[in-house]
């Protein structure tokens, strides 16, 4: 009886363990994409509107802002990829590089020729 009710208590603590991580990677997740929106609207508030081309200092702050992004949201999914079902436990920084490249925003901007370098 002991041993049933360990086993029960272990995989219900398995259970609470892995149910926080998904809490804590979907805080994460949320608190990036805040942040990232709140980067992203600063920045296009600060472009001239008349502008045809991007600086080079524009493109490079533009450049930070999505590589940050793609960062923190990596090492999210790193941190709590045990936890996390199957179909976000799976994306390698190269699917999250795809999703900026094909994002609404980089699309928006493609006529300034932007170039960016994510790694």
């Amino acid at each position: 009886m002991k041993k049933i009710l360990v086993f029960i208590f272990a995989i219900s603590s398995v259970e609470i363990s892995s149910a926080a991580s998904i809490e804590q990677y979907a805080n994460s997740v949320d608190k990036i994409r805040s942040v990232y929106a709140q980067d992203i609207r600063s920045f296009l508030r600060s472009l001239n509107p008349q502008i045809s081309q991007f600086t080079p200092g524009q493109q490079a702050k533009y450049c930070q802002i999505n590589q940050h992004y793609i960062q923190d949201m990596s090492d999210a999914i790193e941190q709590n990829r045990s936890s996390l079902p199957q179909q976000y436990a799976s994306m390698t920084k190269q699917d999250l590089i795809k999703q900026v490249i094909e994002s609404k925003e980089m699309q928006m901007l493609e006529k300034y020729n932007i170039q960016c370098d994510f790694k």
